[in-house]
Parts: structure tokens; sequence; C-alpha cells
């Protein structure tokens, strides 16, 4: 039997026309109640002298499973279609339930949203029409099995008890990492592709939660992209969450900054014989690479989640997670307001997925009335929290965005703010906005930087 906090909670939404189709339904469902995988939930349940309305929504907005009993009587149901549906298919876009069509008679759902949601049986085949009822409901309890299964993988994964480890343990897992460093002259993370953050960070870890922030215009998405490309690069897998531009533009940018090819000419096609040079090998490295997209405009903490656990299990041990923007994430505030919601969920998340997550941030406009405009750690403003819960955060700052005569045209400032392995303080590099290409500055690989003195003020100004 399996733990029934586990079970997965199946909502049926039917017409009661359809009677006989939701009892034949709950029979072949026997197997999986009577193993404790699944409870069920239908308007049958409802106890007398309660809101029906009340029970209804409650059930179907907690459901993990939302099976919609598909009929030309559902269709012709003002509540089954304007409310249920609706309400299903909203649990869907969101990804906070499993939401399955079962074809139960013969009915046209031409250019219906439905109609995009993989249903069962198989071929959208409605039962009825089939030669035997019971092998048309075998066929939709198979596909329902498959679902189940895997939704009581991910949540014992999110309940799985955590041995404590002694003292002893730790410090010698300690003692041998340090010595595997000391006879090591790499880095221990994985290289940003900047030899100086490098050096002040010691690269990214497993588990960091690392925050960039910067205005419009100081190059966030390019730096972000660039760490993406240097990571998959190595081989390892990245997933990106572009929730500010579509993948096709995230690829342009991606291309543009491997091979220096200049973005406006890139976008026209106006490529010269060295762009295409470099176009054919970005093409080539990036074919190579284990990166992919999600450009969901609006993206759940929970479905985030979600997404990054279906990822590792098809892709293996992940090595980055970037989210561009953390301004466009939502999540339910029931447990507190959304920015600190979000932001606990991303540092667990990191240590969930155990690899790094890195996060782009906004920073206050505030910045832009100071004489001096370099971002602090107070500019996140409601996104304090974030800074908080955060391993690294660093902000981008271009002097030559704000002065047209300045010194330091072609090169940006990344102000580490917060560090867990190393100083903090401003570094310099190189910075082609056409290219988006960000690079070590002039010296770096054998000049050592001052990074400041370990504990410095960063937000000094």
């Amino acid at each position: 039997m399996i733990d029934e906090s586990l079970a997965v909670s199946v909502f049926i939404s039917y017409s009661h026309k359809d009677e006989r189709f939701k009892e034949s339904l709950e029979e072949h469902l026997a197997v999986l109640l009577r193993a404790g995988k699944i409870s069920h939930w239908c308007d049958r349940k409802i106890v007398p002298g309660t809101s029906w309305t009340t029970d209804i929504d409650r059930n179907i907005e907690q459901a993990d499973v939302i099976l919609l009993l598909l009929s030309p009587s559902f269709i012709a149901s003002g509540y089954c279609y304007e409310k249920e549906l609706a309400l299903a298919l909203t649990r869907h876009e969101a990804e906070s339930a499993v939401v399955i069509p079962v074809f139960v008679r013969p009915v046209d759902l031409t250019d219906e949203p439905i109609m995009t949601i993989q249903g069962l049986p198989k071929d959208a085949v409605s039962v009825s029409e089939w030669p035997n009822e019971d092998l048309a409901w075998r066929d939709v309890s198979r596909g329902l099995r498959k679902v189940v299964d895997e939704l009581l993988e991910r949540k014992s994964r999110r309940h799985e008890p955590v041995e404590m480890a002694s003292l002893q343990e730790t410090l010698s897992e300690m003692v041998d990492g340090i010595n595997e460093r000391y006879q090591s002259d790499n880095i221990g993370g994985i290289s940003y592709g900047l030899v100086d953050l490098d050096r002040v960070t010691d690269g990214l870890h497993r588990g960091q939660l690392v925050t960039l922030a910067a205005r419009p215009e100081m190059g966030l998405t390019d730096l972000s992209l660039s760490v993406c490309a240097s990571v998959a690069e190595i081989g390892l897998p990245v997933l990106i969450f572009s929730t500010k531009t579509a993948r096709v533009e995230v690829m342009k940018r991606l291309v543009s900054i491997i091979g220096r090819i200049a973005h406006h000419r890139f976008q026209q096609g106006r490529l010269t014989d060295a762009d295409w040079v470099g176009m054919t090998h970005s093409v080539k490295l990036l074919s190579d690479a284990q990166i992919m997209f999600d450009d969901s405009t609006e993206l759940d903490l929970d479905a985030l989640r979600s997404r990054c656990l279906s990822a590792k299990t098809k892709l293996g041990n992940l090595g980055l997670v970037v989210i561009d923007s953390v301004s466009y994430m939502t999540a339910s505030t029931h447990a507190g307001p959304r920015e600190e919601v979000i932001a606990r969920g991303l540092k667990a998340l990191a240590r969930e997925l155990n690899c790094a997550v890195l996060v782009t941030a906004p920073v206050s406009r505030v910045v832009e009335s100071r004489p001096n405009k370099r971002p602090i750690t107070a500019d996140l403003k409601s996104w304090h929290e974030l800074a908080d819960e955060s391993d690294v955060v660093m902000f981008v700052y271009r002097d030559e965005f704000y002065n047209w005569d300045s010194s330091d045209r072609g090169a940006a400032e990344l102000i580490v703010a917060k560090n867990q392995f190393g100083s903090v303080g401003p570094l310099r590099v190189s910075y082609k906005p056409e290219f988006g290409l960000f690079t070590n500055f002039a010296g770096s690989q054998s000049d050592e930087p001052d990074y400041g003195k370990p504990g410095a003020d960063a937000n000094r100004r």
C-alpha cells in the first residue's frame, strides 16, 4: 500500500447523462484505488446539506489529475463546459494539474482548446465506438496508470527523508574536498567563462542560487546567455527559462554571442564572410550542446520545479538553470508575500536539483536620480529577499550608458555584492553590445586583480 498522504487525487468531471460511463471508469480504477495509489472524487460524493458548488470547486482546485468525460451531453451542459472545463484548462495551462480528456461518446470538438491535450482512449476513438467497451476502458486505465506512477515518483522524492550525517562524516568529506582542491589548480565550481569572475567566486557551485541584477541596457540577458554557453560548452545540460524573449530570439542571441556576429546584421540576414564563419562555428557548437528552452510568458514556481525535475530525469544531472527574469514569475501567496515565496522556492530548487540556479532581477529606477548610478543591494527593493536567499549577488553596470565620454567605453563592471566563497567588490570585463559579448578584460589572464578585502562593503558608493 502507498502512503495515504502520497495518493494521487483524481477528479472526475462528467454529465449525469453519462452516469454509466462514470461507473465503468470507477470499476476499471479499482486496482489503483485498492493499491492506495489514487483517491477519487465526483459530485456523487457531495454530502447532503453542503454547498455543492463549493464542494466541486474545492475538489477540482485540489486534484492532481482531472478526468473530463467528453460527450455531446458534457459539451451541452452549461456547468460542465463553462465551469469545470474552464477550471481544468486553467490548471492545465498553469501546469498545476494533469488534465486528461476521456472520450466516452462521439462529439465534434473541432477548434476546441481541449483538443490540444492528449486524450484517451488512443486515437481519440470514444469508448462507445469500441467493439468491446472493456477494452477501451483498459486502454484508459493503462494511460492513467502511467500518469499516476510518474506523479507518485515526484511526490515520493518531495517527501523523501534526509538522513542526518555525523560530524565525523562531514569533517572527513570536508578534508577530502580541501585536499582535492590543494592538488588542483582549477576552480572548485563550473566556470562562468570569465577569468576574473571565476577567481572571485570560485565558479558556479552546485546548489547555489546566483542573482544577476541591473537596470535596462546593461547587458543582463547577454551575460546570462554567455554563462549558459560556457556551461553548455563543457557538455553539461542547461535549462533556459526565458519569460521576456521568445526561444527563437534567445537562440539568435546565443549564435551572435558565440559567433561574434553583430546582432543587427544577423537579424537582417546581411552577413559578411567573417559572419558566416562565426555562424558555422556557433551552429556546430550549439548542435552538440544540451540546452532546453522554455519561453512561457508567465512562470509559476511549482511549474518551474516540475519542468526542471522532468528535464533532470531525461538529461541526467543538470549544469545550470537560468531564469530570465524573476519579475515574470508567479507563486501561491498562501505562505507569504510573492517575492519571499519565490526567493525561498528558488533556493530550495537549487538544492533539490543539486545544480546552480541563475536568475536575473530588476534594479529600481531610483539609481537614475543619484550622481553615482552603480546599483547596491538596497536597489533590489521588493526583491531584497532574493538577495538574502542568494549565495552570490552581482550587479552589472556600464558607465558609458550614462556618460557618453566615459573613459570606460567598451567595458562593464560586475559588482559582486555578496559572495559565498570569496571577497566582494567590482571587477571589470569587456563588453561589446553589438555582439552581446562579455569577455575577459585586457590583462585578466596574468594580472592579479584587486577585488578588495574579504568582507569589504560592496555597497559603498
